[in-house]
């Protein structure tokens, strides 16, 4: 069969791969001039000034979970390496409070003071238990049209910390996370927060790399398409700009959920319903070796990641030299939501991100898009259609791929 896939990204190029190993006629329309979607690799898919074209910068997706059992198995299937990194994250609160991480403690902390740190740490911890435990034993079912406000609803350190965490899942401004809806939220921080992390050594873009040296099918970049709509003869008709339809058999949206009902020319009421409630999420990432935002609270070694309170609200910094396994002297990072905080003369790139807005009102079909995917020869692959994490987009792809194929 012809299928077009729209969207580049891991959910749209995984569904592409799989789709071609079986032989159909597959090709990718990605309107922007790189593959990727928020696998930013600078020096991989992205191009820098930079000298050293051997460091690979992460400015989007960074690490994973080995929880991520599809994307595991991918990974293995095409034979890229994983490198373990340890996670963790400190809140450095705007009036000087702090909560560190056992790694940040153990880095810069001395012994007198060192006990006191794990002391406070622990606390933390033990104060989780009760809602972990909770969260753990949740069904699925009760945490529909909910929002993580009600499970987080008072102002503490342990209620800020597991916000923050779904904020730097999700890349969604922390001023909107109460609104987060609790089924996408609360499994993630019940199935993830502990757990080992692994990274891509040579880049997250590695893998797509590795997909592409398989693929046969086609792949447009930097292709605007402006209409897709579905023939009374079961076919569907993908407009581009500027040039004449293309007709294929099945059409994939790997695309984020908002752009959907801007693609198709002749939704039904109930695409109209299932996707009318999405709208954009922009967010921006800035790669930097800014660590001044350090100093006031005693801390020289940068470990993990970390959430920082400023005036203009939280946003958190990623250590990349850890995370990326990177020995440069430079000390590389990935902030999200702390422009203010960063020095623009140690700006090395600012990536903007086009992402779901998770919202209780346009989750609330999500299940729905998943049970009818496949109707009038259309399909939708994203991470939002499941965690809305990097397994997610997998897992929709391998979904997609099997219900082609079946049909």
């Amino acid at each position: 069969m012809k299928i077009a896939v729209i969207g580049g990204g891991a959910s749209g190029i995984v569904t592409a791969y799989l789709l071609d190993k079986k032989g159909h006629q597959v090709t990718v329309f990605e309107k922007q001039p790189i593959l990727g979607g928020h696998i930013r690799s600078l020096n991989k898919n992205v191009k820098t000034d930079s000298q050293n074209r051997d460091l690979f910068l992460e400015a989007g997706v960074v690490e994973f979970t080995r929880k991520f059992h599809n994307f595991i198995a991918l990974m293995q299937e095409l034979d890229v390496e994983l490198e373990p990194v340890e996670l963790g994250s400190a809140l450095y609160f705007k009036d000087g409070n702090r909560f560190l991480s056992a790694t940040t403690i153990r880095k810069n902390i001395t012994v007198i003071q060192r006990l006191t740190e794990y002391l406070r740490l622990d606390s933390l911890y033990i104060r989780s238990i009760g809602l972990q435990l909770k969260m753990h034993f949740a069904n699925i079912q009760s945490l529909y049209d909910r929002p993580l406000s009600k499970y987080l609803p008072t102002k503490c350190a342990r209620n800020y910390w597991l916000k923050l965490l779904t904020m730097y899942s999700y890349s969604i401004p922390f001023e909107q996370i109460d609104d987060v809806p609790a089924e996408l939220a609360i499994p993630s921080l019940r199935d993830y927060v502990l757990t080992e992390w692994v990274c891509i050594k040579g880049g997250v873009y590695s893998y797509i790399e590795k997909i592409l040296e398989r693929f046969r099918g086609t792949v447009l970049l930097n292709v605007d398409v402006t209409e897709v709509w579905r023939t009374p003869e079961g076919k569907v008709r993908v407009k581009l700009a500027g040039k004449l339809p293309q007709l294929f058999d099945k059409v994939v949206f790997a695309t984020p959920p908002d752009r959907v009902l801007v693609l198709l020319a002749d939704p039904t009421d109930a695409e109209l319903r299932r996707f009318g409630a999405w709208q954009p999420n922009y967010a921006t990432t800035i790669v930097h070796t800014d660590t001044s935002m350090y100093a006031r609270y005693g801390i020289k070694q940068l470990t993990e990641f970390d959430f920082f309170q400023t005036p203009h609200g939280w946003g958190y910094n990623a250590y990349l030299n850890q995370l990326c396994g990177i020995t440069s002297p430079r000390q590389y990072n990935l902030a999200f939501h702390l422009e203010d905080s960063i020095d623009p003369t140690q700006i090395v790139h600012i990536q903007q991100h086009h992402t779901p807005k998770y919202t209780v009102e346009s989750f609330r079909y999500r299940d729905e898009v998943v049970a009818t995917n496949g109707e009038y020869h259309t399909y939708h692959a994203g991470a939002y259609l499941a965690d809305g994490l990097h397994e997610g987009a997998i897992c929709s792809a391998m979904r997609v791929a099997e219900l082609i194929q079946s049909s």
